[in-house]
């Protein structure tokens, strides 16, 4: 299990990348062993690192911003305040890019656990990263669905998740739900795993923010870690395949 104190430097990392531009923050997780990469202009990039464990889970998360400055024509300089545990803005201009650096800061505690990660860029305009890999690279797109399940991180509030309109199984839900005690917040909007699932069920968890897309985002320390940890424990065990309904 991961401490606390180790936890919170690399969420500080994380936070600390710019906030206008992936880039950066893609090349930290393609310089990983074994990482496939896509990082050119347009949004549309990606990086995945494949797992070492047969049974192994895709975890999920995007780089990109809001505030991204290919979204805005503007760039924004981050900063970064910390009061009793909850991350905020110190540029009135922007927040935090909690949404998704909180899950990218997960995905990076969890690259030793024999687990893949796949880091999009693009989400926030639309799922072109994750929509890339499903037109255009048919072998990973098959390889990500010859996995046990996809978690992404990249919710608001504190306990609960979604599979969207993904036609997830009965016994998908009540996995997550008793390992987890997260409530499902129901099915509308979309996110990554909507254009990455074909085969595979998939759910995305909160990780601890709030306001996302505003500049009062904040993130609370606390909560991003319990699902941290949530999910570390959860993927230890030997891990069971589950398909979508009618595959």
């Amino acid at each position: 299990m991961t401490d606390r104190e180790t936890a919170k430097k690399v969420l500080e990392e994380i936070l600390a990348s710019p906030i206008d531009d992936a880039l950066p923050l893609l090349k930290k997780f393609a310089a990983l062993p074994g990482a496939t990469a896509r990082l050119e202009d347009g949004k549309y990039g990606f990086v995945y690192v494949p797992g070492k464990r047969d049974d192994r889970v895709v975890l999920a998360a995007h780089a990109d911003t809001v505030w991204d400055k290919a979204y805005t024509e503007k760039r924004r300089r981050g900063r970064i305040k910390c009061r009793d545990g909850v991350y905020s803005s110190g540029n009135p201009f922007c927040g935090i890019g909690a949404d998704d650096r909180a899950g990218c800061a997960i995905l990076w505690l969890l690259r030793e656990s024999g687990h893949s990660l796949l880091v999009t860029d693009g989400e926030e305009a639309g799922m072109l990263g994750s929509g890339y890999i499903r037109s255009s690279c048919p072998e990973l797109f098959a390889e990500i669905n010859s996995h046990s399940y996809i978690i992404q991180a990249d919710r608001r509030n504190a306990s609960d998740y979604k599979c969207y309109n993904l036609p997830v199984t009965d016994e998908f839900r009540k996995f997550i739900e008793e390992n987890t005690g997260y409530s499902d917040a129901g099915r509308n909007a979309a996110t990554d795993i909507v254009a990455l699932c074909d085969k595979i069920c998939g759910v995305n968890f909160s990780v601890g923010y709030y306001n996302e897309h505003h500049k009062e985002e904040t993130l609370v320390f606390d909560e991003w870690y319990n699902t941290f940890c949530i999910i570390e424990k959860m993927i230890t065990p030997p891990q069971k395949r589950f398909l979508l309904a009618g595959s």
